[in-house]
């Protein structure tokens, strides 16, 4: 923080992945690692998802039955739905659900407070797209403005030549709708908030961490922590706060620093695969 009690800007890139990564576990976890995602057409779909969850839906098939067959979304044609299922399930892993979107179900159907945030994270795990505006974001510092132009100068300088202009700044008005969605921006000027984790938001990013090769205190300074405008501080009394919930374990010795969230989250979750992912 500033001595002005703004959020200062981060320094130098996101860094999504540990020393320890292995492409084979992320896909397997639910990331998808390269290629284009849904923000290509749609944003966060915060709203979608939000009324999804409220409808109870749990699995693959319920997803779409109640997508297809019952519209709870509320489409008016059948080429709709299907549009809208397809986006969802790039997005969230709907079609699938990986251990991933099993985890972002369960911490988020008790926690309404803090799903804008765990929907942000696995957003940026499912859509690299997205995953590339996320430094322009954390870069960003409080009450300033970041338009769309901003990220379509990032993703023309990533991927020169491969999108139309049209589709850059589709693409790059679809992520600043996202990341106003998320809190992390606000108003028609975009100006840049910070947002303020839960608990489960804080036990998500350490899992992602985790599966991403990051441990020990690394995890605390990993993107998935930065872009909740946490450092490693407040990071940790983030993971305090939800080790009172079972979703975390710390131990603390010293300069030496343990994390641990799978045993944790597969004990309080019920996911009992979480503890060998």
């Amino acid at each position: 923080m500033s001595p002005t009690g703004q959020l200062a800007p981060t320094d130098g890139p996101l860094t999504w992945y540990g020393p320890t990564r292995k492409d084979e576990r992320l896909i397997t976890f639910g990331f998808r690692l390269s290629g284009g995602g849904a923000h290509q057409s749609k944003t966060l779909m915060l709203a979608e998802i939000a009324e999804l969850m409220r409808a109870g839906a749990t699995d693959a098939t319920d997803f779409r039955s109640r997508v297809l067959d019952e519209n709870i979304l509320g489409k008016a044609t059948s080429s709709g739905r299907e549009s809208v299922f397809k986006n969802l399930s790039s997005l969230y892993g709907l079609s699938t659900v990986p251990l991933l979107t099993r985890v972002f179900l369960r911490l988020a159907k008790d926690d309404n407070a803090g799903l804008k945030l765990l929907a942000v994270l696995i957003a940026l795990a499912r859509d690299p797209l997205l995953r590339d505006t996320a430094s322009p974001v954390a870069g960003t510092a409080t009450g300033l403005s970041i338009q769309w132009p901003s990220f379509a100068a990032k993703f023309n300088a990533i991927y020169p030549g491969r999108f139309s202009e049209k589709m850059v700044r589709s693409l790059s008005q679809n992520c600043a709708s996202t990341w106003t969605q998320s809190g992390h921006l606000e108003g028609s000027g975009k100006v840049r908030k910070r947002v303020h984790p839960s608990a489960s938001a804080a036990a998500l990013a350490a899992l992602i961490s985790t599966v991403c090769g990051f441990s020990g205190p690394a995890i605390l300074s990993s993107g998935w922590f930065r872009i909740l405008d946490l450092n490693p501080d407040t990071a940790m009394d983030a993971l305090r706060s939800a080790e009172v919930q079972g979703l975390a374990r710390l131990r603390s010795a010293g300069d030496v620093i343990e994390i641990s969230v799978r045993q944790q989250l597969a004990t309080t979750l019920g996911i009992p695969e979480l503890e060998y992912v």
